[in-house]
């Protein structure tokens, strides 16, 4: 008997090591973001785990976490809800559940998810935010903002096109990182399973034509993933992220410089950070005007609040290597990630969250400074958010018009660049003025324009036919004073203060003696 059963043990116990050494190396590959070839693990997995429903379960339930992170709700709402049909133990799978379903704009399904979700886990930091963020998309389609977003068809390929920048004293010429196949580039990336991103950069001509973006010269792209970057203000140093792939280590991320000579970046050299453990990734980086705060994304591990947060070093000239890393803080970080930060001459940081309330996946914040730690954060709503990934915004100077990256539908690729502007609201006053009495059209009427508070906006005359015409500015109230000797002096009352779009007032004016 005990011969019978030390054979069966033998033989039992190289399919259970088996078997946990393939979970343990998907697990592995999930720890080091290697989503792509995490997900075939954990398929393996599930093939041979046909009578164990609690490693499907798991298996599932990490696989539609994969799958979230390569931002394909669809899939990741498949193998969510497999995980909780299967039993699987972990609240928070009803609210990953729930945000691929929000993705995919099935609000209905969603919020009964997020429902379960703030039931079984009341405690946690996120138990409101995807209830709220239901509410927050009704009324952000309901009430949209002036922006016209389009897509850039010129810039986009079939694969991830994303975080386009430009050179500051130059709004012709514009970089982005891009999957598409380099020739001279080759190598997948274990993150996506796809070409490992380069940067390229693309020019506008006299005639407004953009040219055929090509890849960036010089040293900066590698066999290596070069992700998000950014330049400074004199267009003369290149930050970006490199990601380093060894099966070994982590992903391996840092953030470099590069310095331009003519058309040529070189002279790569890491950006020194003090405190930045050597397993830690971090990357995506924003440059003040000075170039002496530097805005970056990593991971928690560093001390954050969860997921990934942006922290900010600084330092005391150009040349001398920046400080220790500090996180922002609780009012811009959140249990979820917080990525892609970028810093506005006026000091505003814009950022990209899934843990604020939104419209789906990442949405676009905007944080304004108060003190300490302390921001105001607002989202910046329909239609530069959507239901699927919005990211990676950059600005033209001070005007309400740049570049935006975006996984939403109506694309080429799997994500895309988009150019927005928030078109100037124009209105104008006209009419005539008569005499009341003989209905003559009366010249050189004086015309006072005064806002609410009685400040003197604008004057001027009829002319030999009695009409006028006055352009007015958004955000006021008019009170117009219709003055001639001899003449009462008429009053008209505009307001322009609810107004979201462009408008003429006609207003015929008789004047009586």
């Amino acid at each position: 008997m005990s011969k019978y059963f030390l054979l069966l043990i033998s033989l039992i116990l190289p399919l259970t090591f088996f078997g946990q050494k393939h979970l343990r190396n998907a697990n592995v590959a999930l720890d080091k973001e290697q989503y792509a070839q995490a997900i075939q693990l954990y398929l393996t997995q599930i093939a041979k785990s046909k009578n164990k429903p609690r490693i499907i379960a798991e298996s599932s339930f990490k696989i539609g976490y994969c799958y979230k992170k390569l931002s394909q709700p669809e899939e990741s709402a498949l193998y969510f809800k497999k995980a909780i049909d299967l039993g699987y133990s972990d609240p928070v799978q009803y609210l990953y559940y729930g945000e691929a379903l929000q993705m995919l704009q099935k609000y209905d399904s969603a919020l009964i998810q997020y429902e379960i979700f703030k039931k079984l886990a009341p405690e946690h930091k996120l138990a409101n935010k995807g209830i709220e963020s239901i509410d927050f998309t009704f009324s952000s389609i309901e009430n949209p903002t002036r922006h016209k977003v389009e897509l850039f068809a010129i810039l986009n390929s079939g694969e991830h096109d994303y975080c386009p920048f430009y050179e500051v004293r130059n709004k012709h010429k514009i970089y982005f990182t891009s999957g598409r196949y380099a020739p001279t580039h080759v190598s997948i990336s274990p993150e996506s399973g796809e070409y490992c991103s380069n940067l390229f950069f693309s020019e506008q001509d006299k005639f407004g034509k953009w040219s055929k973006p090509v890849i960036v010269p010089g040293l900066v792209n590698t066999v290596d993933e070069e992700g998000a970057a950014f330049l400074n203000r004199k267009s003369n140093n290149l930050y970006f992220t490199r990601c380093q792939y060894d099966k070994k280590k982590d992903k391996g991320c840092r953030i470099f410089v590069a310095k331009r000579v003519g058309s040529y970046w070189g002279q790569i050299k890491e950006v020194e950070i003090l405190g930045i453990p050597e397993h830690i990734s971090i990357g995506h980086p924003a440059i003040s005007d000075d170039e002496l705060t530097l805005y970056f994304v990593a991971d928690s591990l560093l001390g954050g609040l969860g997921g990934k947060d942006i922290y900010k070093v600084v330092r005391e000239r150009k040349n001398a290597p920046f400080g220790y890393p500090q996180n922002l803080g609780h009012y811009i970080n959140t249990e979820a990630d917080e990525i892609h930060p970028y810093i506005r001459s006026n000091g505003d940081l814009y950022f990209s969250s899934d843990g604020h309330p939104g419209m789906g996946g990442f949405d676009i914040f905007r944080a304004k400074h108060i003190s300490g730690i302390k921001y105001e954060i607002s989202n910046l709503g329909f239609p530069i958010n959507s239901s699927r990934d919005d990211f990676g915004i950059v600005f033209i100077g001070m005007k309400e018009e740049g570049f935006l990256s975006s996984t939403r539908t109506g694309g080429l690729g799997k994500s895309d660049l988009y150019y927005f502007l928030l078109p100037s609201l124009e209105f104008t006053l006209s009419g005539t003025i008569y005499d009341k009495i003989t209905k003559e059209k009366m010249a050189n009427v004086d015309i006072q324009v005064m806002n609410d508070e009685y400040i003197l906006m604008d004057s001027q005359q009829s002319d030999a036919n009695g009409s006028y015409e006055i352009d007015l500015l958004p955000e006021n109230d008019y009170i117009i004073y219709y003055k001639l000797n001899g003449y009462r002096v008429a009053k008209e009352i505009v307001n322009t203060k609810t107004l979201t779009e462009a408008k003429h007032f006609l207003r015929d004016v008789y004047i009586e003696k």
